[in-house]
Parts: structure tokens; C-alpha cells; sequence
């Protein structure tokens, strides 16, 4: 490709580049029937409610799904719908079980992200709580860029996020955590990768339907190291952002949004 002029280069990338957003929005935007809500299994002892948490209380952290550099300031808005999924087998083996046992379970979330100053961006994440799937999420993210090479198209930041999950009106978590986040950026793709910490506290509720061995509410805690890896597909001002968040078990996501 290097032998190509210039304007051909550019054609091929930006093609490329959109061809890999299209296919990204189409696993972002798959049909519902493709992914199943949290299920939670009752009954479960202390041990199997912290591998609840480890599961369900991690694995609904906030995610950043965006590009690494800054919003840029007062000018700099961005808006996206996110799908994020994560392997849900372990639950079947919980407490009194599932049946029948998910394979995996699926989260949406709209994001809204807006630039303050000095590279300081705020981004706010919800999921509103729809009846089918019984979860409703808050939660948020505070980034500060603190290094962008002056000569390298390369940028690291921190990241402190926050959320807030109720499933069911049976599991409530708070999910928190600060991460490391280096990003390269190449105009039309951006990669970044990062690590840092993540904990999670949440409350099994007791009663008739409880989730807990004892049938009294139990709150539990757990923490654990979190690696991320991700990539953003920028064409004009729509982007698609790609991630894979490590903690105690993976978690897939992808974000279809709009930046200005």
C-alpha cells in the first residue's frame, strides 16, 4: 500500500475503516433474541454469593469505549449506545441453579460524554430500567489526560468510573475502580490499552425470594486487578469503539456513537 498515491492510500483506509464500523454496528445493534438478561440463581451461600459478585458486580464496571485522546474541552460532545456481554455459565452452578443454564448474559448502555478543561472529560452512563430485562444501571467516568506526546500521536490518561446496578430488585451493586490508559491515535483507528483496579460491594436481598442461604439480606465485597484492550473506528464525526475488559472474567463490548 505504501506504493500507492497518496489519495488511494486514503480511500483504501477510509473504506476499510468503514467497513469494519459497519460490521462492528451490526454486532452492537444484533437482535435481542441473540443475548438474555442477568438470571440469578437463589439460595446461595457466602461463597457462591461472592463468585456472584466476582461475575455480575465486575463484569457491570463502567466502560470507557471511546477514543484515548481528550474530548477537547468545552467544544468536545459525544453520545453512544453500547452492548456489552459477558460469560454467564458459572451462575448455573450457584445456589439452587438456573434452568435452564445461560451461556452468556448482555447489558446495553447510552453514554453521554462531554469535555471541561485542562483534558478533563465526564462521562455519564445509564440504562433504563425496561421491565423484560429487569437491570437499570447509573454510573459514570472521570478521565484526565494527563500526557500527550508533543511529537507522537500518543496520550495517557487516568481513569476513575463508578456504577450503580439494581437486577431485579434482588441483587443491588456498586461497582468502582482507577485505571491507567495509554492510547495511540492514527486519525481514522485508535488503539489504547490499560490496567488498573476495580471493586464491587453488593447486596443479595433476603425474604421469599431470597437469594441467600440464610433468607436475611447479605451484602459482600470483592476486588480484583482489571486489564483493558480496545480499538476506535472513526468515520467524520461517527465512531465505533471495540473493548475487551479482563477481571475475574472477560467482558466483550462494542459502542456505536457520535462525537463532535
Amino acid at each position: 500500500m505504501r506504493f500507492l498515491p497518496h489519495q488511494a492510500r486514503t480511500a483504501l483506509i477510509t473504506n476499510a475503516s468503514l467497513r469494519a464500523m459497519i460490521l462492528a454496528s451490526m454486532m452492537v445493534f444484533a437482535p435481542d433474541s441473540a443475548f438474555s438478561g442477568i438470571q440469578l440463581p437463589a439460595g446461595m451461600n457466602k461463597n457462591e454469593r461472592l463468585e456472584a459478585l466476582r461475575i455480575i458486580g465486575l463484569g457491570t464496571a463502567s466502560k470507557i469505549l471511546s477514543d484515548p485522546y481528550p474530548l477537547g474541552g468545552y467544544t468536545g460532545f459525544e453520545a453512544g449506545y453500547s452492548l456489552e456481554t459477558f460469560p454467564a455459565d458459572n451462575l448455573a452452578r450457584l445456589g439452587r441453579g438456573i434452568t435452564p443454564p445461560q451461556q452468556s448474559t448482555s447489558l446495553s448502555r447510552i453514554t453521554i460524554g462531554k469535555g471541561l478543561y485542562n483534558n478533563v472529560d465526564v462521562f455519564i452512563q445509564f440504562t433504563p430500567y425496561m421491565r423484560q430485562d429487569e437491570i437499570a444501571q447509573f454510573g459514570g467516568i472521570l478521565r484526565w489526560g494527563f500526557y500527550q506526546a508533543p511529537f507522537l500521536p500518543l496520550s495517557l490518561s487516568v481513569l476513575a468510573h463508578l456504577n450503580n446496578s439494581n437486577i431485579g430488585a434482588l441483587l443491588s451493586t456498586q461497582t468502582r475502580g482507577l485505571d491507567f490508559v495509554g492510547g495511540v491515535d492514527s486519525g481514522n483507528i485508535s488503539v489504547f490499552a490499560g490496567a488498573g483496579l476495580a471493586e464491587s460491594t453488593g447486596t443479595f436481598i433476603g425474604g421469599p425470594s431470597s437469594l441467600t442461604d440464610t433468607r436475611y439480606s447479605e451484602t459482600e465485597y470483592v476486588s480484583h486487578f482489571h486489564t483493558v484492550i480496545g480499538t476506535t473506528l472513526k468515520f467524520s464525526n461517527v465512531f465505533v469503539s471495540l473493548q475487551i475488559d479482563r477481571y475475574y472474567l472477560p467482558v466483550y463490548s462494542g459502542k456505536l456513537g457520535i462525537h463532535f
